[in-house]
């Protein structure tokens, strides 16, 4: 059987005429993050696209990223789980229970 993970992204990095992919899609990931990890991505491991990585790179600067577990998909021969990328304060507004208070 076979694990498709696909990150979908809450916030806009792209350009308007940018064609390529959208998303990051993963096969047999040894991780599924779960609503409210935090998560970040090696970019330019995905996208080669120097606009959108500047930008990316540039929500990145001093933000945290948050999963949200949307949908799990099961099948056959594989399961898909999608996952939404949200920048900090978006996640923050609509998933308050997730966000655990800091130690300091």
């Amino acid at each position: 059987m076979k694990t498709i993970l696909r990150f979908e992204f809450d916030f806009q990095f792209f350009y308007p005429e940018y064609n390529g992919p959208r998303n990051i899609i993963m096969e047999n990931p040894l991780h599924i993050p779960q609503t409210g990890d935090p998560v970040n991505f090696k970019i330019k491991d995905y996208f080669e696209d120097k606009k959108v990585i500047r930008k990316f790179e540039d929500l990145e600067d001093g933000n945290v990223f948050y999963a949200q577990r949307l949908q799990t998909t099961y099948g056959e021969e594989t399961i898909e789980v999608i996952v939404v990328i949200y920048e900090e304060k978006i996640f923050k507004e609509i998933f308050p229970q997730y966000i655990r208070d800091s130690l300091f």
